[in-house]
């Protein structure tokens, strides 16, 4: 576990870096990568130097290896180009943003499901999240889903090499057949259009979406833990233009004792449900406001 090599995320909150790192402190990871984007100005500047100073007081028997950006990239391009960096290195890795807090069942889970799932060409990520609330009671340590999500997460190079920063290939991927039946519901398909088309357009800072994409273009499911493993303590998580609405759940205990693993890949459509339902349906009454307040300005600004 405490080999697994480890990419932290960070930028411009000391508070959170603080905690992340107290929480690492406890599991003493030993291959340590540390990615951070250059400061906006001389205010940011003095928040990121606080992070850096953070980091540089590991304490523990490690490897810390730095790659801090000079000028500010934004979001997408500072994830992508330490992603890039990060897997170039490293055959299979864990990802913490400097808001994810994660306990020491998490990285077990992670290094467990990186082993057993290293030449399963079905499987495109691991995630310590889990969005179900309880709703649906797992059997299992785990399930797999389609979504990524990434409070805490792990994955492959060979995986890793799947991701198209622009999906460029959206506008046609969107009209087959396969985007079509690829949900349970209308509103989970307008939902997701919505937010790959603003994605496609560069209207939203994420490298997590394109992620997700790159990811059902290429039919690949997430290993998602029967309990959430991970807290996300950030208001912005990744700076997308939806997160900031997405609660925090508390991190559980997860017994790996006598694991059993599944014979097949396959998903279990009802536990897609509720997680769309629990984590993403919410945010549609705000896409529909969102959608018909641009709508009012760009009239506003065609009027004058």
């Amino acid at each position: 576990m405490k080999f697994t090599p480890t990419l932290l995320l960070v930028y411009n909150r000391p508070k959170t870096t603080k905690k992340l790192i107290n929480a690492l402190s406890h599991i003493k990871p030993r291959k340590i990568f540390v990615s951070s984007d250059g400061p906006k100005n001389n205010e940011d500047k003095i928040l990121c130097d606080e992070v850096k100073d953070i980091i540089s007081k590991i304490n523990w028997k490690c490897i810390v290896k730095k790659k801090y950006n000079k000028k500010n990239l934004g979001c997408k391009e500072s994830v992508s180009q330490a992603l890039n960096w990060f897997f170039k290195i490293n055959k299979f890795g864990i990802i913490l943003e400097d808001d994810c807090i994660p306990n020491k069942d998490f990285f077990n889970f992670s290094d467990i499901m990186l082993k057993k799932y290293y030449n399963n060409g079905k499987i495109g990520a691991i995630t310590g999240n889990n969005f179900l609330k309880k709703k649906i009671k797992i059997k299992n340590k785990y399930f797999y889903s389609k979504y990524a999500n990434c409070w805490g997460w792990a994955t492959w190079r060979s995986r890793w090499k799947l991701y198209e920063k622009k999906i460029s290939f959206w506008p046609k991927f969107k009209k087959t057949k396969k985007w079509e039946n690829f949900f349970a519901s209308k509103e989970e398909k307008t939902y997701w259009e919505f937010i790959f088309d603003k994605a496609y357009k560069n209207q939203d800072d994420s490298w997590a979406y394109p992620w997700t994409l790159s990811l059902w273009k290429n039919d690949k499911l997430t290993v998602t833990p029967s309990k959430n493993l991970v807290k996300n303590i950030g208001k912005n998580s990744s700076r997308s233009l939806f997160n900031f609405l997405f609660k925090s759940y508390k991190a559980e205990r997860l017994s790996l004792q006598n694991i059993k693993f599944y014979k097949e890949v396959k998903l279990n459509n009802e536990v897609e449900k509720v997680v769309f339902r629990n984590h993403f349906k919410k945010n549609i009454l705000f896409l529909k406001k969102f959608v018909y307040l641009s709508s009012q300005l760009f009239n506003l600004g065609q009027n004058k």
